[in-house]
């Protein structure tokens, strides 16, 4: 069955697992003594789906009953100095009233990182091949069964990079990442982001002084649109005057071909006041640098990080906030964030999520519904999650909202949120209700919702059966209401 899955797949996907092969065949030479155990987990997914709006268009009657039939398998690998990951699915779609719309898709990721010389060389690699649609505004389809347009895209990564102590006075790391980007049909360039990172920090020596060296350098280069970069570099340094008290200095430069970015050099000098051993504030002050930096770790798994900073030069000058909150007990989680970044639709797909069924989770790329375009954008978000546990339900909210500030002095607003209750009501059923909504206001503004009730039961030898109804509206440039109700049953040999 494997050998007819990999027959079946087209050139683009066959050229990316041949670059994962490779690459992993030249980790296992270079590092021959690597002792790993290995499994893998062949799996077989059985469903069927009616729905009453096949192509997501209003009052458009198109029904349809659509059988699924997914093969696939998980290939896993753990020790000391290696750890891969890789998965493979075959979705096949066939539609009962026409038959053209029948289809195969297929779902890549694949990742490893291995310890090449102990504590000194180390590779990361990581691989993923999916299908995501092409964003509507108002109604983006979420998986491939509506008959929307769709697109292949194609990442692979390969990350070496190194660590050494210099006795007890020094430590130092460097690392480089080459990515390829590709985008079959989306609308957006291709592209390839080339990373550099060398820094030198103090080592346990020092007990009242800490410092440290950094640069970075980010090149992004895109077939269709123009070229990009980002390179700064900095040197920091603390002295502990006081058990409560600290000086502090940064100095750096910042060299960007960004439209938003100044270039130019900065410093500052400050203090730092430590009243408790858990809560630290940093002031800084200086040329082109003012900065309040407040860290409250409360517990060892929750902390609060805000940041304010007013820089003049940098990828996106002027009075900037970032913060972090992260608040982890017993039955509860809660986390939030807020960022603001300069970046494109290429930088987003370089650190979003590989497989396609977390295409709607918030801080993805194609989350907010806005447009795909080529364009570099200053973009704002805030997102925070929370979870309620108890011994048998989970109770989740998960909110964000972004604005992406354009080139060409034009905004983009999102915002979006999934309220979900999943309840282990029996030994082996448990239940979930979900409701997920967003509103845009993009080039055409509009809304779309998603409510879904399903229910799933353990059978055992790896079985296990469900049924899932959902309601899926939108309107915008693409308005709809589709109903579906699906019933399946997945295996686990």
């Amino acid at each position: 069955m494997i050998f007819l899955v990999l027959h079946r797949i087209n050139d683009g996907y066959i050229r990316l697992c041949t670059r994962l092969l490779v690459v992993a065949l030249l980790v296992l030479i270079s590092a021959p003594a690597f002792a790993a155990q290995l499994s893998f987990k062949p799996s077989l997914e059985l469903s069927e789906t009616y729905t009453d709006n096949v192509v997501l268009l209003r009052n458009s009657g198109e029904e349809d009953l659509i059988t699924e039939i997914n093969p696939g398998f998980a290939l896993k690998t753990e020790g000391n100095r290696l750890n891969a990951n890789l998965g493979l699915t075959l979705q096949n779609l066939f539609y009962v009233k026409d038959s053209s719309r029948n289809a195969r898709y297929h779902d890549l990721m694949a990742d490893a990182s291995a310890e090449l010389i102990s504590d000194f060389a180390f590779l990361n690699l990581r691989a993923s091949d999916s299908q995501r649609a092409i964003s509507p505004s108002g109604g983006l389809a979420k998986d491939n069964l509506n008959t929307t347009d769709r697109a292949d895209i194609s990442v692979w990564l390969i990350n070496p990079h190194f660590k050494n102590r210099f006795g007890g006075k020094a430590e130092g790391a460097a690392s480089y990442s080459y990515e390829e980007i590709r985008n079959d049909g989306l609308g957006v360039s291709d592209a390839t982001i080339e990373t550099i990172q060398v820094g030198l920090k103090s080592g346990p020596f020092f007990r009242r002084m800490t410092w440290s060296l950094g640069y970075s350098q980010e090149i992004t280069k895109r077939n269709e649109a123009s070229n990009y970069s980002k390179e700064s570099s900095v040197a920091e340094g603390s002295y502990r005057v006081y058990k409560k008290l600290g000086v502090l200095f940064r100095a750096g430069s910042e060299r960007n071909d960004l439209v938003t970015s100044q270039n130019g050099s900065y410093y500052a000098g400050g203090i730092r006041i430590v009243p408790h051993s858990t809560f630290r504030i940093d002031l800084l002050s200086g040329n082109r640098l003012d900065e309040i930096s407040i860290s409250w770790v409360l517990t060892s798994r929750s902390a609060v990080d805000i940041l304010w900073r007013n820089q003049k030069v940098g990828q996106n000058p002027g009075k900037v906030w970032q913060g972090t909150l992260r608040l982890i007990n017993r039955r509860i989680v809660w986390r939030a964030s807020y960022l603001e970044e300069t970046t494109s639709v290429q930088g987003l797909q370089s650190s979003e999520p590989s497989s396609q069924s977390d295409q709607s989770q918030p801080g993805n790329a194609f989350s907010s519904e806005c447009s795909l375009s080529n364009g570099l954008f200053v973009r704002k978000r805030a997102q925070t999650d929370f979870g309620y546990k108890t011994a048998k339900s989970l109770v989740s909210v998960a909110l964000h909202g972004e604005r992406r500030e354009f080139e060409a002095n034009f905004d983009e607003k999102s915002r979006g949120g999934t309220v979900s209750w999943r309840w282990h009501f029996a030994t082996r059923t448990t239940m979930l209700l979900s409701f997920h909504g967003s509103k845009n206001e993009c080039s055409g503004s509009g809304r779309s919702r998603d409510t879904e009730l399903s229910f799933s039961r353990k059978m055992g030898l790896g079985m296990e059966g469900y049924a899932i109804a959902q309601n899926k509206s939108g309107n915008g440039l693409r308005s709809y209401d589709e109903n579906r109700l699906s019933v399946g049953v997945k295996w686990h040999f």
